[in-house]
């Protein structure tokens, strides 16, 4: 009989499939209406075992027993791997080359012909361990030899050669505070008017995001349960990173921050397009949720492009929120609140010269309390 247990406030399906006990992670705390949920999700699974027709990889597809249950093609070695998924890639010259020299600088040496499978998460934490302690950048890393080893093994488990991704929940590399450098007024207008014209599936995310403030990971998990159209609030309870939802690891991140008229707007118009798809309010041609990743290389800096705006990523939406929040006026603690900063000091000392009385540069705010004083009469 299937059932559900709650082990540290998390719910788990308890089961025995083909003589084999069970526990898979639920991935959702256990609240009231969860329960309703799961309950309802361990009467199915009891039913498709009962009737012969259920699918262990389905369900669980990162499940602790996928090595025993989940059918699995011819393994591979990671080179011959390699050529095989570069040789059904059509990419520019200039990425083939890039790719290619990720490879065989980076990749190869540490993996060289190990079969797939054989490779662990533990493998992929020490290859990035190893590059850094060379003395590689993180951004380096992240965005080149990472990036490509991501994206196989990715393309692995989808051809269900390995069970698991072995790079899923491995972590980029923190690659330190990133530069402000927000879009100007006319470039956030011009930027908005391109995706109405060839993006609209994208429109309203990217709308929302100039008018709230929030991360990109924030918006790419956000869902409708979470938008209260009624008190004027979005609900940043969690983030998305590697297709996987959780819990910021900030707990300032958790926060209530105010729907603006643009924001509300926009999350209208997109409630017409995936209220009935499912939990999360942005989705993306195949109705699952955004990718930030795949939304930055695929269509944000295409666009950006082709409006023939310099290219900065879409993390600077974000940036541009608050810088022009801040030079307009806004109270700061509201600005910090709305980014979810711990403290209106962080806001301040991240955005300092976008501050009117920190970037006047005439001397006329001192020089009038010189004015004022007897001393210098």
């Amino acid at each position: 009989m299937a059932t559900i247990r709650i082990i540290k406030g998390r719910v788990y399906y308890d089961f025995y499939f083909k003589g084999v006990r069970c526990t898979e992670n639920a991935d959702f705390e256990a609240t009231k209406d969860n329960l309703k949920k799961a309950k309802r999700y361990a009467r199915l699974i009891q039913a498709e075992i009962q009737n012969g027709v259920f699918q262990y990889e389905r369900h669980f597809p990162h499940g602790t027993k996928i090595e025993l249950f989940a059918p699995q093609r011819e393994d591979q070695p990671f080179n011959r791997y390699f050529a095989d998924w570069m040789a059904g890639k059509v990419l520019k010259e200039s990425t083939r080359r890039n790719w290619e020299s990720a490879f065989w600088k980076h990749l190869y040496p540490y993996f060289k012909d190990r079969l797939l499978s054989a490779i662990t998460r533990a493998d992929v934490r020490r290859f990035q361990r190893i590059l850094a302690d060379k003395g590689l950048e993180p951004s380096t890393i992240n965005d080149k030899p990472m990036k490509v080893l991501r994206m196989m093994l990715h393309q692995a488990y989808i051809d269900e050669i390995i069970p698991k991704n072995p790079a899923l929940g491995v972590k980029r590399l923190a690659q330190g505070m990133t530069d402000v450098d927000p879009f100007t007024i006319a470039e956030r207008e011009e930027v908005i008017h391109g995706f109405r014209r060839y993006a609209p599936l994208y429109v309203n995310y990217v709308i929302a995001s100039l008018w709230t403030g929030w991360r990109p990971n924030e918006a790419c998990a956000l869902k409708w349960k979470r938008v209260d159209f009624q008190q004027g609030k979005i609900l940043i309870r969690e983030g998305r990173v590697l297709g996987q939802t959780g819990i910021p690891k900030s707990p300032g991140s958790l926060r209530d921050i105010d729907l603006l008229d643009p924001a509300r707007e926009a999350l209208v118009a997109q409630k017409a397009l995936s209220w009935m798809l499912g939990d999360y309010v942005f989705m993306d041609p195949q109705q699952r949720p955004v990718n930030q990743e795949l939304f930055r290389m695929k269509v944000w800096e295409p666009l950006l492009k082709r409006l023939g705006i310099r290219y900065r990523p879409p993390y600077q939406m974000r940036h541009t929120f608050a810088t022009l929040a801040i030079s307009t006026g806004e109270n700061i603690n509201w600005v910090a609140r709305m980014l979810g900063h711990k403290s209106p000091v962080i806001t301040l000392e991240r955005y300092n010269r976008f501050v009117p009385n920190l970037t006047r540069l005439d001397g006329q705010a001192l020089l009038g309390t010189v004015q004022k004083s007897e001393t210098f009469r």
